[in-house]
């Protein structure tokens, strides 16, 4: 196969006074870095500067800092560095269609990628700038080389079983075989492609499965614990009933001590009485009397601490009945907190549920009027039997939102991405609607131009916008076939057309106006773009939701670059694979980044084939 021209280079997409501002203060930086020798923080800033202008598609620009900032680092000698340079410089020498150049970069970054395969972060890196280095050998028809950087990179994706990746690199492979001209290669890679994908996506539904058996544990877990609260509970109750059995041992034994002391009070007495009579009998007795007097002082002692230590018991007694009570009321006092607590989680648990089921209750009920406004994909194939909509809501509902109907010879097709998404989105798309019903059906307004105006028009009446300064709106496009005079007319609101004939792809732009808001200046209209058609032909209108999508290795944004070349790779296709294929990249591109989908996506595709 003879590869295809890509005529279309992407637009500059203006500054903005913050990205102007950073420019500025980083080139301060840079000059006072160089002024220090400080190579290395300089070099960070050319990058930083790089990437703003890379962002903004100011290619040359952003290769100018890029090269700046690789020569610094060659300096320096720092490998690593360089090897991140001449992966970006590849890229966007691959933007400007100046592929040779990308290959002679990207071939320095894999030659220092390949020494860092052993780390995961090199090992992506490398991965990355051998995809990179295929891709731009498959631009030059090199298909031998593109085919051998891409088998090296899917050897080593094997070597760590790597499936997402082995997936990607098998697909590519398909990709550049198919356009070698080798049929049973790709062939063969497509169905290796398809095995690991149903394999990933098998292990995608076991993962849910998982997260919802996690899910139960935790229930099971918040359970348990509160189970454990009340066993903590019971396990204070009980120790406070031992606490009051040892206080009855303590009282018992104090009572014993008592006794004690009254009998040692009757036997005193009875040794005063013996000693008295002693003393009448043997008066002369000194000795004896001495020892009974010693005796009866020391019993008086005896006596003494007995009585001190008693009410010292006492006293002690008491402190721990009074912190026994003191036990007792706050374990019931905890008990009534933690009681009422659960009470409390109960009822708002059930208010939360009941809430958030008529909510999603509501939102249900609005689907089905969204699906209900929206006219069916097989409804569009029988004005046009080669076509599809790939229409991806990121919510339950959607503000992107897709409309046509056909009146005498002219096919009427509009493209419309509504200002946010979900519910508020939702709101806007049923506005846009029936505002497109009451113009074309209603009006017989059947200029692309002037249908855009009129929208304009009755977003701003709907809105109250002149008086609310309310300044939501919409982007599209109004594509007007006409089958009589084989043409297409086209206007567009900050949105373009792809069309692609022979292999050659062009962007047709549109007004950089918006319909709805007040920022507009009153002399600012919508203009219309007629092409005249013969041929197998193939059109491609889409909100932004597709190539702005997070993705890739590096969680960037799929970029309008990349949905073309997929485009101009696939438009031979079939419209059913077409849609396929569209459909399973963008999802495997946020699953490479991790991310979940940022915002409604809308594509419609059409081959028209006019006879001249």
């Amino acid at each position: 196969n003879s590869s295809h021209a890509f005529s279309q280079t992407y637009s500059k997409q203006a500054l903005t006074k913050l990205d102007s501002a950073q420019i500025l203060k980083y080139s301060e930086n840079y000059d006072l870095y160089i002024a220090k020798s400080d190579l290395r923080n300089a070099s960070d800033f050319l990058n930083q500067i790089a990437e703003i202008y890379w962002n903004r598609n100011h290619f040359e620009e952003s290769a100018e800092y890029y090269q700046k900032s690789l020569n610094l680092n060659a300096q320096l000698g720092n490998e690593n560095g360089m090897a991140g340079i001449n992966s970006n410089l590849g890229m966007i020498y691959s933007d400007l269609g100046q592929y040779q150049e990308s290959v002679n970069h990207l071939l320095d970054a894999v030659t220092t990628r390949r020494k860092e395969k052993n780390t995961v972060t090199g090992r992506e890196n490398l991965f990355n700038a051998l995809l990179n280095l295929s891709s731009s050998y498959k631009q030059l028809n090199k298909y031998d080389e593109s085919i051998k950087y891409l088998e090296e990179a899917l050897s080593y994706a094997q070597e760590i079983n790597n499936l997402e990746k082995i997936a990607i690199f098998y697909l590519q492979l398909a990709e550049v075989h198919e356009s070698a001209g080798n049929q049973t290669e790709s062939k063969k890679y497509l169905d290796k492609y398809m095995t690991f994908y149903k394999q990933m996506q098998d292990e995608e539904v076991a993962r849910s499965h998982m997260a919802t058996e996690n899910e139960r544990l935790r229930s099971e877990q918040i359970a348990l614990e509160k189970r454990l609260q009340e066993l903590e509970l019971i396990e204070k109750t009980v120790k406070l009933e031992e606490s009051e059995k040892k206080v009855e041992v303590y009282s018992s034994k104090a009572d014993s001590l008592a006794n004690t002391l009254t009998k040692a009070q009757l036997a005193t007495k009875l040794l005063e009485k013996q000693a008295e009579q002693e003393r009448l009998e043997q008066q002369k007795n000194n000795i004896i009397f001495g020892f009974i007097f010693s005796f009866v002082v020391i019993i008086a002692i005896g006596l003494y601490y007995a009585f001190y230590q008693k009410k010292k018991a006492n006293v002690e007694l008491a402190n721990k009945n009074s912190e026994i009570l003191r036990q007792q009321e706050e374990i019931i006092a905890q008990r009534d907190m933690l009681n009422e607590s659960n009470k409390d989680l109960d009822r708002s648990n059930k208010e939360l549920d009941r809430k958030n089921n008529q909510i999603m209750k509501s939102i249900s009920y609005a689907k089905l009027i969204q699906t209900a406004m929206l006219k069916s994909e097989i409804s569009l194939s029988s004005y046009v039997p080669e076509s599809f909509i790939l229409f991806k809501p990121r919510d339950i509902v959607s503000g992107d939102f897709y409309w046509y109907t056909k009146i005498k010879n002219k096919l009427i097709i509009a493209t419309i991405d509504c200002t946010g998404h979900g519910v508020p989105g939702a709101f806007m798309s049923m506005i846009g609607a029936n505002l497109l019903n009451q113009i074309v059906l209603n009006d017989k307004i059947t200029e692309p131009h002037d249908i855009l105006e009129n929208l304009h028009l009755g977003v701003n009446q709907a809105l109250s916008q002149e008086l609310t300064e309310n300044d939501d709106g919409m982007d599209g496009t109004i594509m007007i076939f006409d089958d009589k005079k084989k043409t297409i007319s086209f206007s567009g609101a900050q949105n373009s057309l792809i069309i692609i004939k022979d292999g050659i792809l062009e962007e047709v732009d549109g007004d950089s106006l918006s319909i709805g808001g007040t920022q507009r200046q009153k002399d600012e209209k919508f203009t219309k773009k007629e092409i005249q058609l013969s041929g197998n032909t193939f059109f491609y209108s889409f909100s932004d939701g597709y190539q702005d999508q997070f993705g890739g290795i590096k969680d960037r944004k799929f970029m309008g670059k990349k949905m073309q070349q997929l485009l101009l790779d696939i438009n031979q296709k079939s419209m059913e694979e077409q849609k396929a294929i569209l459909d399973i990249t963008i999802e495997d591109w946020k699953k490479e980044g991790r991310s979940k989908q940022t915002d409604d996506i809308l594509v419609i595709g059409m081959n028209i084939n006019y006879v001249i």
